[in-house]
């Protein structure tokens, strides 16, 4: 299982990279405009500078041809980008495209399982769940995503499950579970995953008592 950060902010890829937690990273349009940076090419680049596993940069379009011209340019930044395209008609047919080109894929915001395994269908590198926005439907977001992977290694598929969405660190317990090939978390809840008050006061009653053995107070 491999953990990616979904952030486009390179001060927290840094960290977490530095931590050793992180595998590869996500970014979507949104992501990339909560970081202010109207120059989202030099942006993307930054990205990649300090991220050496697989990262996912979205084309912004719904247009086939747009959505090509768009993830071939997005290709040459470097061997480790994966192009990310929506779930939709035109970008199975983008996948399809991609991958006797060699392009890396990842196909976003699928919500079923049957979205899932017609974009492994294509040829996807990836399929990505949406979790909360899944649940915002009420379903169960991990009876889907089990279902998904289960049905992708009864048939030997490659493609690769990755979980997204997160709302809150129970999500990510829960996912856990689920035998899901990549889970993308917000550096927000990656670095809440390291705490627990349990482990803080312990460390510190450790500290305290090493401190006082050495002034010879114990």
């Amino acid at each position: 299982m491999e953990f990616f950060a979904d952030t486009a902010n390179l001060k927290d890829l840094q960290e977490l990279s530095s931590m050793g937690v992180i595998d590869g990273c996500t970014t979507n349009p949104l992501i990339m405009v909560k970081e202010g940076n109207k120059d989202h090419v030099t942006q993307m680049k930054a990205i990649l500078s300090l991220i050496k596993g697989p990262v996912s940069l979205e084309v912004t379009t719904n247009d086939l041809q747009e959505m090509l011209k768009q993830g071939r340019e997005l290709a040459a930044f470097g061997k480790n980008v994966v192009v990310k395209v929506p779930m939709n008609i035109n970008g199975l047919k983008a996948v399809k495209i991609f991958k006797e080109e060699g392009i890396k894929t990842n196909v976003t915001a699928c919500m079923s399982t049957k979205q899932a395994i017609l974009a492994a269908k294509a040829g996807a590198t990836y399929v990505s769940l949406f979790w909360a926005r899944m649940e915002d439907l009420g379903v169960s977001a991990e009876q889907i995503v089990k279902e998904t992977v289960d049905i992708l290694r009864m048939h030997n598929m490659p493609t690769k499950v990755i979980i997204g969405s997160f709302r809150q660190i129970s999500h990510i317990n829960q996912a856990l579970r689920t035998g899901a090939h990549v889970l993308t978390i917000p550096p927000q809840f990656l670095y809440e995953m390291s705490y627990h008050p349990r482990t803080e006061s312990t460390i510190q009653e450790f500290l305290d008592k090493w401190e006082a053995f050495k002034k010879g107070e114990q």
